[in-house]
């Protein structure tokens, strides 16, 4: 089967670089990295900020080089295409056209090798073979088993286990991206992003982001702040006290966003999230928030950059805005994608007017929704704008469910990786809702539930399959 893809997804793509700039979407200066309007360090509010004049505003600064380095290494552990392809020039799943491959003999065990078309190294065909194996892990992983049990119950050793792990990680997400490839929308898409703090066992705390496809509840990506690339200081998380938004849920709505607004202003500036004290993965460093945010939002400009037009629902946090905005700026000035604040809160009637109410610093104006409310920040309309948001728990749906099934007992970060990919394959293709339906099945990625098994075998087929049919230039 020939699964080239088509022609919105062959464009060529590269993510941003520089995230100095200003972010108001009404200012001729948004999204501009040089402009006589800056003033490149300003310390005028008591933090490090570029200060755009034509607009008054402070955008805290951004290590732009260190967000870039986030970007590639996440980039590489969401959107790679190995164990297949040529490994130096074949581009991740969404970010370009394949290289293609020919076939270039066999080897001497008589393995079929090939040839990239870009740089003629030359490399021999992956053949998964322990599918029976990678299934039982699959099944006891799901099941929320821990490595000790799983070892035991498969009677294999620490370094056989993990080999394993990393096996099926790169056949689940392979299988994934390979089906959002062609599932997808091109004409619209819209994404809903949330954020999350695990808990995991002896004090680690991992602050997290999910993206879903909003119509399915399909989980598209799950990064999270523990990096194994060495980076500036600067940019690693202080480990003080928590400056989280608290949902305020049993105030009035708009007297609970006021609140929230309020809260955001006592932090040191708008992207300086923290979540309290934790600990190190082995062999990893911790990110601030808003670092794992900014490149988070550049992976997910991979998936939206093909469509015509898209929205983005992002959960009120003033820590991911920027990001959000840095990752779709060209989109916004072409009137082609609209950003939203959005805020769960279980409202009644006369909480808040169908023309909305005006809260915060810039006057932000929010309207109801089933939800609870949101806010355009992309659009100056005074008016409210059709939200579509079918499964706004979505995000959610997904923290819930890594608290219920994944082991508290995590040790590095290459296995952390592995366990939230496996952990979003079992959300999207495995679980099923009340009417039998898998967020998978929503998004046009499957036809069916699949078991555990199914879909582990299928995720393996997916990778031994002839490169040929692969990656068809």
């Amino acid at each position: 089967m020939n699964i080239s893809p088509n022609a919105a997804q062959q464009q060529e793509f590269a993510f941003r670089q520089e995230f100095n700039c200003c972010k108001n979407c009404r200012c001729p200066n948004f999204g501009v990295t040089e402009s006589s309007d800056y003033l490149a360090k300003s310390q005028q509010l008591g933090y490090p900020a570029l200060h755009c004049k034509a607009c008054g505003s402070y955008p805290p600064l951004v290590d732009s080089h260190s967000v870039n380095l986030v970007v590639a290494e996440r980039a590489q552990q969401h959107l790679s295409k190995a164990p297949c392809g040529c490994s130096q020039c074949e581009p991740g799943f969404f970010l370009g056209p394949t290289v293609g491959v020919k076939r270039y003999g066999k080897t001497g065990a008589n393995s079929q090798r090939y040839q990239c078309r870009q740089c003629q190294s030359v490399f021999t065909q992956p053949h998964i073979k322990n599918t029976e194996q990678l299934c039982q892990l699959f099944n006891f992983l799901s099941q929320g088993h821990n490595p000790q049990q799983i070892m035991q119950q498969l009677s294999i050793a620490p370094k056989i286990y993990y080999q394993l792990l990393q096996r099926l990680y790169h056949c689940l997400r392979f299988y994934s991206r390979l089906q959002e490839q062609r599932a997808l929308p091109h004409d619209f898409i819209a994404l809903h992003t949330e954020s999350k703090v695990h808990e995991f066992s002896e004090q680690k705390r991992i602050w997290a982001l999910c993206s879903n496809e909003v119509q399915s509840g399909y989980v598209l990506l799950h990064t999270h702040n523990q990096t194994q690339v060495e980076l500036s200081q600067a940019v690693y998380y202080q480990q003080r006290p928590s400056t989280t938004l608290p949902a305020l849920q049993d105030n009035p709505i708009v007297e609970a966003l006021k609140r929230r607004y309020q809260l955001t202003l006592n932090r040191y500036h708008f992207e300086d999230l923290h979540y309290g004290p934790t600990s190190h993965l082995r062999g990893t460093h911790i990110i601030q928030p808003s670092v794992c945010a900014y490149a988070h939002f550049q992976l997910l400009s991979g998936f939206t950059h093909g469509a015509a037009r898209f929205h983005h629902y992002i959960e009120h946090e003033s820590s991911i805005r920027g990001a959000a905005l840095m990752s779709c700026v060209e989109a916004i000035r072409n009137k082609q994608a609209e950003v939203y604040y959005i805020y769960h809160h279980p409202r009644t009637e006369t909480d808040m007017g169908e023309g909305g109410n005006k809260v915060g610093w810039w006057n932000d104006r929010w309207y109801p929704a089933d939800f609870g409310a949101y806010c355009s920040i992309t659009s100056a309309q005074a008016s409210p704008m059709p939200v579509n948001l079918p499964r706004p728990m979505a995000c959610q749906a997904f923290f819930e469910h890594l608290e219920q099934s994944m082991s508290k007992q995590l040790k590095s970060a290459s296995s952390v990786n592995a366990l939230f990919e496996i952990n979003r394959a079992l959300f999207n293709y495995v679980l099923s809702d009340k009417q039998g339906q898998t967020p998978a099945m929503r998004l046009g990625c499957s036809d069916k539930p699949l078991s555990g098994s199914q879909l582990v075998s299928a995720a393996v087929a997916a990778v031994n399959a002839d490169h040929i049919d692969k990656f068809s230039a």
